[in-house]
């Protein structure tokens, strides 16, 4: 086996594993279940007022949404938070994208239907889906947005020091492990929503770059695009001004 093909194998075998992300123990109690396509899923719910559903991103958490959290509940809302599969307080050790989905609209199911759904980075590929499949919401706000699943996988083969023909071999192999790879492209996807979306990307995130945004933008009819600087992949979400908009956007506060 060549060292190229041994780095495919290596990919392979962590793929859709999230690794070890769980819950502070403190916030345990305050978790409700319900069940989702790989087990019991975990989300916490807090406050009264139009619903607000909150979904993080690959190896993330709510917490990531720290201080967009307590601004909506401050601004009269009812948050509701969930943990993905196989991260947090929720059951399972592999997820899939159309698992993920399966799992936001088995939490919408058991809360009711969102005014807004909040989503970051593989959160906004979950959300998608989960529209694709007949989850209604008043209206979307997307932080930093993958474009392509094969593109994300692209940069994955780069990281690990691929060249282009291994690159291809790898995308490949995970087609024929049976993820549709093809099909998880956002800005397909993005042409056949009516939903008003608000994305905001900041240009010096290297996730998810924020030029894939732009093409998600430009396909879904009712969206809005905010571009930013020097906040990368995680901080626009913890940025005053940025809050704001969101806030303006969802509940017109």
């Amino acid at each position: 086996m060549s060292d190229a093909d041994a780095r495919i194998e290596a990919i392979l075998a962590e793929l859709g594993r999230p690794g070890e992300i769980r819950r502070h123990p403190a916030t345990l109690p305050r978790l409700s279940y319900c069940d989702g396509p790989t087990g019991r899923i975990a989300y916490e719910e807090e406050g009264e007022g139009p619903l607000v559903l909150f979904v993080h991103g690959w190896q993330g958490s709510p917490r990531d949404f720290s201080s967009l959290i307590p601004a909506f509940q401050n601004a009269g809302a009812r948050t509701v938070a969930l943990d993905l599969p196989a991260h947090g307080a929720s059951q399972g050790e592999t997820v899939s994208a159309a698992e993920a989905a399966a799992a936001v609209r088995a939490v919408a199911g058991a809360v009711g239907k969102p005014a807004a759904i909040i989503a970051h980075s593989f959160g906004c590929l979950a959300t998608t889906l989960a529209l694709k499949d007949g989850l209604k919401a008043g209206c979307i706000v997307f932080f930093a947005p993958p474009d392509k699943q094969a593109n994300q996988l692209r940069r994955i083969g780069l990281r690990n020091g691929l060249d282009e023909a291994a690159i291809e071999r790898l995308i490949d192999r995970v087609r024929d492990k049976g993820v549709p790879v093809d099909s998880m492209d956002m800005t397909r996807l993005a042409a056949e929503r009516s939903e008003p979306l608000l994305i905001i990307h900041s240009r010096d995130d290297e996730m998810t770059p924020s030029k894939g945004s732009q093409s998600i933008a430009n396909a879904w009819p009712e969206a809005k695009l905010l571009l930013l600087d020097e906040l990368g992949h995680n901080m626009a979400m913890r940025d005053n001004a940025t809050i704001a908009a969101v806030l303006r956007f969802t509940l017109g506060v």
